[in-house]
């Protein structure tokens, strides 16, 4: 695969417009997947992306390539997509060059992107879930990466990213209750199988046999694949800057405003050592820092790239992804919740380890009403019965203004790590 010349891009896209920018990704990556106990089919993929933004009088083009050799295509369908786009009033340009701050990619050479390794990992899932022989294991899936990103733009930023990953799920039926678990890192050594494939088969096994419950308020526990799922997405939603001007956030116009429980704070830490981040730069190169977005109840910031920032009249706050097609998107890097800890599962409650229909929440007014899966009474840190079939309603920015408990054990997720989130007089629909 030939080399290409980013300056040489870049100069050429000058020529033709005001600002230009490249975006180049490479990759390899394997998946196994398997059905019953058989691998059922294998993909891997290798290749390279190109991106080139311009912008010419205030006007933003974007194209993409895979065929490296056709960069100046590439470039004059940006610039014409330029002269189709709407104006960003208050444009101030793409990031110049600075200093980097130190800092590690979040990659591990020994994250090879084998058949071998994704076969050794998948057959641990399978010994983890083997412990529970009652549950039959369904599907499940090893996924491994590698890659690099290189941002460049006619401001002198030319920045390299390496980054690597390996992700895997498994889920598993016992008579008609469901199980399943999955995680993901950049770094092998944060991955335990065994205990993934051990977890599915004990879900799907301690659900059978569920009780109705009664229809009235209880405290409820949100394990932290929920807390990520529909506190915190719904909360990402709400501090995105593109929704705060488009006036479809709930916190538009609240800066400095009380809007959560004064003993709540949430701030992004982009090169946190326990997440998975570990970015020093945007994927636009703006220069990423730790942001506190509310601090002790109080809003303090929203999240920007620099077309939304612009548009804002203010700086970017380096919160800059990119999406398949290339164009930016505005996502945390590492979120945290801090609030009282406490053992939240110490005194009677609703365990919710799973919803089904979170994406139906409400992003503007906090509003949900979602399905449970695999629900347990518990007391004093046990699961005492399963949860035969209940619902969940409320409201994401009340939970938070009325104040919440959280655990100081976390689970590290791709934006944020979370914990456990205990909710007194959450309404349950039996």
């Amino acid at each position: 695969m030939s080399e290409p010349d980013i300056d040489k891009i870049l100069s050429y896209g000058e020529k033709l417009a005001d600002e230009a920018e490249v975006f180049m990704l490479d990759y390899t990556d394997i998946s196994l997947e398997q059905r019953e106990m058989a691998v059922s089919s294998v993909f891997e993929h290798a290749g390279r992306s190109l991106f080139v933004r311009v912008v010419k009088d205030k006007h933003i083009g974007i194209s993409g390539t895979s065929d490296i050799a056709r960069w100046k295509d590439c470039v004059d369908a940006a610039v014409s997509s330029a002269g189709l786009s709407e104006q960003v009033p208050g444009w101030t340009g793409f990031p110049e060059k600075t200093a980097l701050p130190k800092g590690s990619d979040p990659f591990d050479p020994a994250v090879t992107v084998s058949p071998d390794l994704a076969a050794e990992y998948l057959d641990r899932m399978n010994a983890g879930a083997a412990i529970h022989p009652e549950a039959r294991i369904v599907t499940g899936g090893v996924s491994l990466s590698n890659g690099s990103a290189t941002i460049a733009n006619s401001g002198g930023v030319y920045y390299m990213r390496k980054m690597s990953g390996i992700s895997l799920g498994m889920d598993a039926i016992c008579d008609t209750s469901t199980g399943y678990e999955y995680d993901s890192s950049p770094f092998l050594d944060r991955i335990n199988p065994e205990k993934i494939g051990e977890d599915t088969a004990y879900w799907a096994k301690s659900s059978r046999n569920g009780v109705d419950v009664e229809t009235k308020k209880y405290a409820v526990v949100f394990s932290e694949h929920v807390v990520d799922s529909l506190i915190l997405d719904l909360f990402t939603e709400a501090v995105n800057g593109k929704n705060v001007l488009s006036k479809k956030s709930v916190f538009a116009g609240k800066l400095g405003e009380e809007v959560v429980h004064p003993s709540v704070s949430i701030c992004d830490f982009p090169m946190d050592p326990a997440g998975f981040a570990w970015k020093r730069f945007d994927s636009e190169g703006t220069v990423t820092h730790d942001l506190s977005i509310v601090q002790n109840g109080v809003l303090s910031a929203f999240l920007y790239d620099v077309k939304t920032a612009s548009q804002a009249n203010t700086l970017s706050t380096g919160h800059a992804h990119r999406a398949g097609n290339g164009a930016t998107f505005i996502h945390p890097h590492c979120l945290k919740i801090d609030a009282p800890k406490a053992d939240v599962m110490d005194k009677p409650c609703l365990y919710v380890r799973e919803v089904i229909g979170a994406h139906t929440a409400n992003s503007l007014t906090g509003e949900f009403s979602v399905e449970v899966a695999n629900a347990f009474f518990a007391e004093s840190g046990r699961f005492t019965r399963p949860v035969k079939k209940a619902m969940i309603s409320g409201n994401i920015f009340d939970i938070l203004r009325g104040g919440v408990s959280i655990s100081a054990e976390t689970k590290t997720f791709d934006g944020a790590i979370v914990p456990k989130m205990r909710i007194e007089n959450m309404q349950v629909i039996g």
